[in-house]
């Protein structure tokens, strides 16, 4: 990592109280790959010191040209190939003629979603909705001169916390195609040089990602209080499964069948953080046939799923994706009671960082759901039932406790959920959002 710093001694040693410690580290003088070299700056305006080199490095900057001029984005902090952006976060940028000419420069931070439903290979129906609009406008020379060549002109342009017109919190940039629909929710900053008299104006568009993190509101409940196999713990929720046979099973066999009574618990009223652990609890209570308990506790599954739901204009489902992220791992397997048996599980939604929930009201959401099903063994079907649950939960990227300390490091914003980019990395093809 590159660090600046002077001295207190003129000796390739430094003063400690008084006394003589032993010389610095050295520092190689550029950034290794495994590190990021993190800076922060203001612009004030065109005259701000250090502008240039802050702007316009050709291997550390977002750098695009056209024939009329170049634009920056600021450095390559975050490793993305795109600029990416977190909640809450600044687009700062710079603008520098490659001509001398009047004109006026406009900068647009841009978002937009589009949802097509398709029908048979043809288009069904298309959702096309502003995310949001936040303009710009630098000052143009005054009448009859020309702006000089390679004066820098910086900007700075704020991220809102909600789409436009809309209580929703603006959604990342998510993109997934399907045969029957896709959802691409995109973000560019739109560069618009109008020149005077009958000269065409030149536009510059420049994709762009938004990341915001989330954290939960609660911490989340203790894990281990979950091993009480007869107590619910405060902080969890417990219900009880009920049975389901097949459409074929013969009703006699039902009717003589032993129903076990079977119970699963799990955390309740929080918000789960990507890439932590949640314990979960099944129960099995089996008085009347004892050996039924042990034999169920073994067919236990558990799931977490994210599903992906887009609708139409008409409020109709236009599509959706289900996506199993995460399989339970079975932790303890309690048969101490005669007819009775419980196991305990773990789930951990996805990557830390990598996941979260989200609402677009009435056009897009991704939401998370813990699967548990209970498969009787082969050749009983007619004789044992079997049991399936699906409880929703709400999931952050971030863990309880870090956000204050981000925000304190970041002066005020948050860093973008870099590993979200890197979950959706294989549902990003060619844009079809006409900007």
């Amino acid at each position: 990592m590159t660090q600046d710093f002077t001295l207190m001694h003129p000796t390739d040693e430094y003063w400690i109280d008084g006394h003589v410690g032993p010389s610095s580290p050295p520092y190689s003088p550029e950034a290794e790959d495994s590190e990021r070299v993190i800076q922060t700056w203001s612009a004030q305006g065109p005259d701000t010191a250090g502008v240039v080199d802050e702007f316009w490095s050709p291997s550390g900057c977002f750098l695009y040209d056209s024939p009329l001029v170049s634009i920056s984005l600021g450095r390559r902090v975050w490793g993305p190939r795109q600029p990416v952006y977190g909640f809450n976060g600044v687009v700062h940028g710079a603008v520098k003629l490659n001509q001398k000419c009047s004109h006026v420069f406009r900068l647009e931070l841009l978002g937009k979603v589009k949802v097509t439903a398709s029908n048979r290979g043809m288009i069904a129906g298309v959702v096309d909705r502003d995310l949001l609009t936040s303009t710009v406008v630098l000052s143009s020379p005054p009448s009859g001169k020309f702006a000089p060549t390679e004066q820098c002109f910086p900007f700075s342009i704020p991220w809102p916390s909600y789409v436009k017109g809309e209580t929703s919190l603006l959604p990342p940039s998510y993109t997934v195609w399907s045969p029957a629909f896709s959802a691409e929710f995109e973000y560019c900053v739109r560069v618009d040089i109008y020149r005077k008299g009958l000269r065409r104006h030149e536009v510059k568009m420049i994709p762009i990602l938004y990341f915001p993190k989330t954290w939960p509101s609660h911490p989340p409940p203790r894990s281990d209080a979950i091993f009480d196999r007869d107590v619910t713990p405060d902080g969890y929720k417990t219900i009880t499964l009920p049975p389901e046979w097949p459409s074929d099973a013969c009703p006699k066999e039902r009717a003589k069948a032993t129903m076990p009574v079977v119970q699963f618990s799990f955390p309740s009223g929080v918000t789960h953080a990507s890439g932590h652990p949640i314990p979960l609890r099944v129960s099995i209570h089996s008085n009347g046939a004892p050996a039924l308990a042990k034999l169920l506790i073994q067919g236990v599954e558990v799931q977490v799923i994210r599903r992906m739901v887009a609708w139409s204009e008409s409020g109709h489902v236009a599509g959706g994706r289900e996506n199993v992220i995460c399989k339970g791992t079975l932790i303890e397997t309690d048969t101490s009671q005669e007819g009775s048996a419980v196991s305990y599980h773990e789930v951990v939604p996805g990557e830390p960082g990598s996941e979260q929930s989200w609402v677009f009201t009435g056009v897009a959401e991704v939401a998370y759901f813990i699967r548990v099903a209970i498969a009787c063994p082969k050749g009983t079907v007619n004789f044992i039932p079997t049991y399936k649950h699906i409880a929703r939960i709400q999931v952050s990227s971030e863990p309880w406790g870090t956000r204050e300390r981000e925000l304190l490091q970041f002066g005020g914003v948050s860093a973008p959920a870099i590993r979200m980019g890197h979950a959706r990395s294989e549902l990003r093809p060619v844009s079809s959002v006409a900007w």
